[in-house]
């Protein structure tokens, strides 16, 4: 009897001290988030991956999504701005999308909400963050520029934060602003677009439900999908309470109006992009 309480008590004291050490372990490791249009076809990750690897301490490499439809940076924004906050403080994100600096275009580290961000200053971060970032750092290139010189500058972007070298590797840069798209909204109706297409083709818009309450009022209301011919009476409460082909309307789990048909591709169906314009109008009387 004594024996086994012994052992028990071993055990648990063996738990905690694992658990302590994964836990420093855990600290001590650094994660770097990847969202990119580099298809796995593509050596440009492992390259990227094997790269940081190399670097003294713990590097632990996560893909948000290497599926980014290619060249769009929006799509890059929607996708980091959306789960970028589920990771731990302190994470770094690089930014993979049209990701060449140039010469009028630098490479840059900014820091906000407790997270690093690398990727090309040409507006892109306005739209990611809620607010400009006040703390931005331009890379100091010292590698041969060629076809391919973000890799190299990303490597340097994270050893610069690693540690904590910015006065060797960078200097001080101002965040450029680039426009987002704009919501049009009176007392009788709100024009937003759509900002992003899932891979299911539902479409999702700028439109949040914060502003559709506070407009709506109970009042009825039409949401006119990609011209006047589709159109939509009511937000639904799921996906999955309609017949098959059924075009409907929902806030999604990010409190965004997003556009779907069942068991179908709105996309294709109303051959909506993210230029698309979705309008609501509001009856007058309440």
């Amino acid at each position: 009897m004594f024996l086994i309480l012994f052992l028990i008590l071993c055990k648990g004291q063996m738990y905690e001290i694992f658990l302590s050490l994964h836990n420093h372990k855990f600290r001590l490791m650094t994660i770097v988030t990847l969202t990119s249009d580099w298809s796995k076809g593509d050596y440009y990750t492992g390259a990227l991956k094997g790269m940081l690897l190399s670097l003294d301490g713990g590097i632990e490499v996560v893909e948000i999504s290497k599926s980014i439809t290619p060249f769009d940076v929006l799509q890059e924004v929607f996708i980091l701005k959306n789960t970028y906050r589920f990771f731990p403080v302190g994470s770094i994100h690089l930014m993979g999308v049209m990701s060449e600096p140039s010469p009028d275009v630098d490479m840059i580290v900014v820091y906000s909400d407790g997270h690093y961000f690398i990727g090309v200053n040409d507006g892109r971060f306005s739209l990611l963050l809620d607010s400009v970032p006040a703390i931005a750092f331009s890379i100091v290139e010292d590698i041969v520029r060629n076809s391919f010189s973000s890799l190299g500058l990303f490597v340097k972007g994270v050893k610069t934060i690693m540690g904590n070298s910015f006065n060797e590797n960078t200097v001080a840069a101002e965040v450029k602003i680039e426009t987002s798209p704009q919501l049009v909204y009176s007392e009788e109706s709100i024009t937003g677009r759509v900002v992003y297409i899932d891979s299911f083709g539902n479409a999702i818009t700028n439109i949040e439900k914060t502003l559709f309450d506070k407009i709506h009022r109970g009042r009825n209301f039409t949401i006119f999908v990609a011209g006047p011919y589709s159109k939509i009476r009511k937000i639904s409460s799921s996906y999955f309470s309609h017949d098959p082909g059924e075009i409907f309307a929902l806030f999604n789990s990010l409190g965004l109006l997003e556009i779907a048909v069942y068991q179908g591709n709105i996309a294709v169906l109303e051959n909506i992009d993210t230029s698309t314009e979705i309008k609501i109008r509001f009856e007058n009387s309440y």
